[in-house]
């Protein structure tokens, strides 16, 4: 047998968020729905689904309006049962905006609407609002919709609150809830909970419309977002492929080019940078000289001389028949130098200096 649910909450619970999500779960087991809200089957199910059965019914239906929805399972599998969604049911399902002359008749159908195989749900700020016939009679379920994001976290927000001096408040994930209750009580047994993030049905119905008194239309079908969007997409073939692919690559071209410069200059400098060239160390030998120091220098004056700050002076010293002796090859006998001026030369050498000046 169908069941019927009155989804009750406060504003912004998720009331019509989790009855969207029942719809969802309707077309995907392949029954119909019938609904007052403004559903967009292609953003719920796809441009290519050809299959689901929606109906139209007025922002706020009548008996007649219901009865043109006939049978929707005629077997006694309840699987196959379609479903009914009504919005804003505090508007026209209360005693004191119900039209008297016609309340008889609209309980007498939705008693028996369930019999015609179809599930209903009724959304409505507080299930008190309802006409109290009509709650005793239908209020098999009531589901009470809450939001956890609108809740704290015990102890640590208040903690984090009070360290952040209020800059920030730790709430929870932005789940919303349907607890399902057997009865019109929110102390009855619980038989149920539904659970929906909500992120992917936002799109799937029309989060901000307005129900009217006046709705100008009857009931009337929705067509499947294939005759709406799927017939008219562009097959996916390679030519197609291909041609979108050139529409992308001249919109984004520049970019591109941009950015594969970059990308292979940064490769090539990885890729071609010369590997450093080893480090030859050379041991140098000193070499003990084998003559005093006034002999080894006899003969010499100075030819040129460099003295670089913080560093060993630089200098040649010659003969007159061009032998030349440098400061390098005198370092390496364990001699050492001074330089007074270019043409004043020191040589040292243990307990013996020898100055060499210029010719």
């Amino acid at each position: 047998m169908a069941q019927v649910f009155f989804v009750t909450g406060k504003l912004g619970s998720g009331k019509s968020l989790s009855a969207v999500g029942r719809i969802r779960e309707a077309f995907i087991r392949g029954v119909p729905v019938a609904t007052n809200l403004n559903i967009n089957l292609k953003e719920m199910l796809g441009r290519d689904k050809r299959s689901p059965r929606l109906y139209r019914l007025p922002d706020k239906p009548s008996v007649e309006d219901l009865q043109l929805l006939g049978s929707a399972n005629k077997t006694y599998d309840v699987s196959k049962d379609g479903l009914i969604v009504l919005d804003e049911c505090g508007t026209w399902f209360n005693s004191r905006t119900w039209n008297d002359k016609g309340r008889q008749k609209l309980i007498d159908h939705l008693l028996h609407i369930r019999k015609l195989g179809w599930d209903v749900i009724f959304i409505v700020q507080d299930i008190s609002i309802v006409d109290k016939q009509a709650r005793l009679a239908l209020a098999e379920h009531t589901v009470f919709c809450r939001r956890l994001d609108r809740m704290q976290v015990p102890f640590l927000s208040t903690a984090v609150q009070i360290a952040t001096l209020g800059q920030l408040k730790l709430r929870l994930p932005k789940l919303h809830i349907g607890i399902v209750k057997y009865g019109d009580n929110a102390q009855s047994l619980t038989v149920d909970k539904w659970y929906e993030w909500g992120t992917d049905l936002y799109s799937c119905y029309d989060t901000k419309q307005m129900f009217m008194n006046n709705y100008p239309h009857g009931v009337y079908t929705v067509l499947p977002p294939w005759y709406t969007h799927g017939r008219y997409t562009v097959p996916y073939t390679l030519k197609n492929i291909m041609r979108i692919t050139r529409i992308y690559l001249r919109k984004w071209s520049r970019l591109v080019m941009f950015a594969g410069g970059a990308l292979l200059s940064l490769v090539g400098m990885v890729a071609f940078v010369p590997d450093p060239e080893p480090v030859q160390y050379v041991e140098t030998e000193v070499t003990t000289p084998t003559k005093p120091l006034n002999e080894l220098l006899e003969g010499y004056t100075v030819k040129s001389v460099f003295n670089p700050p913080d560093a060993k002076p630089v200098f040649t010293l010659s003969k007159t028949d061009g032998t030349s002796l440098t400061s390098q090859q005198l370092y390496e006998m364990g001699f050492d130098a001074r330089v007074k001026n270019r043409c004043n030369v020191t040589i040292q050498g243990g307990a013996s200096n020898e100055t060499v000046y210029c010719p």
